[in-house]
């Protein structure tokens, strides 16, 4: 992941961006995500399935380069996974986890047809991801609970608990590897319908890097332990509402009307 920085770095230096175009503007959708496990023994005991979260912030985009344009955005963002036992039956956790996402994107964008007059404009990027784990909570049952005629336990996650936090509704998580890092790609479609302003939809694919964790997630009071050695992973579906400031444009007119003035007088 620390090559993906150093690559985003090295294009911008290259590029000596002239930034011509500034869009700002809130950013919302849905998210579509699951974990997946790199051990063969984890692979082997449990099976994943995708939760349906969402994704809420604020979205910027420079144009470095006709053409070509750095996007990044500020998200708060809800994902998860529903958890199953190949050895346990009864066992269904499903997990919603709560971060604060980066992802940044170097684009580059095409131009479009619908029919013989309209146009449209699309875009592919990639970049990294920057994640930072704020919290989660779930819902529990397996055959412990089945055995001791307990319903489904719901429950917070709460990292470095103590022992005063022991409780069978607190999922402890001691090694926790809250500031996570990923790879995302990202395809899109821009429509301008009013001059300045941009409607942005895009469908980004993230690739965690970063386990959750370094130590399983464990109750007090049950033997199951919740295996976190895992990285995210997902669909993001996005719609951008963009106004393009032109900072540099708005100053270059401003400079062009007082020379006129000036020759009148």
């Amino acid at each position: 992941m620390k090559a993906s920085f150093v690559l985003l770095i090295f294009i911008l230096i290259l590029e000596k961006p002239a930034f011509s175009q500034l869009l700002v503007g809130p950013e919302v959708g849905v998210n579509y995500s699951w974990t997946s496990f790199r051990e063969s023994d984890l692979k082997d005991r449990f099976s994943v399935e995708p939760v349906i979260g969402f994704h809420a912030g604020g979205h910027i985009a420079f144009k470095v380069r006709k053409r070509f344009f750095l996007h990044a955005s500020l998200l708060y963002s809800s994902k998860g996974r529903l958890l199953k036992s190949n050895y346990d039956r009864m066992l269904k956790s499903t997990s919603r986890y709560s971060y604060i996402d980066l992802p940044v994107n170097y684009t580059v964008d095409f131009k479009g047809k619908i029919g013989k007059s309209k146009e449209f404009k699309y875009f592919l990027g990639i970049g990294p991801n920057i994640s930072y784990w704020l919290g989660g909570s779930g819902k529990f049952y397996n055959s412990e609970l089945e055995e001791d005629n307990l319903g489904e336990l719901s429950y917070k996650i709460k990292f470095n608990p103590a022992e005063t936090d022991a409780s069978e509704d607190i999922m402890g998580v001691t090694r926790a590897n809250r500031l996570q890092l990923g790879l995302n790609a990202v395809a899109g479609i821009v429509f301008e319908p009013w001059v300045n302003q941009r409607i942005m939809f895009s469908v980004h694919y993230e690739r965690g890097h970063s386990n959750l964790a370094k130590s399983d997630g464990k109750f007090s009071g049950l033997y199951y332990a919740e295996p976190f050695k895992a990285r995210n992973q997902g669909f993001r579906i996005s719609l951008a509402f963009l106004v393009d400031l032109k900072t540099e444009e708005r100053k270059k007119g401003k400079s062009t009307i007082d020379k006129r003035s000036l020759n009148k007088r």
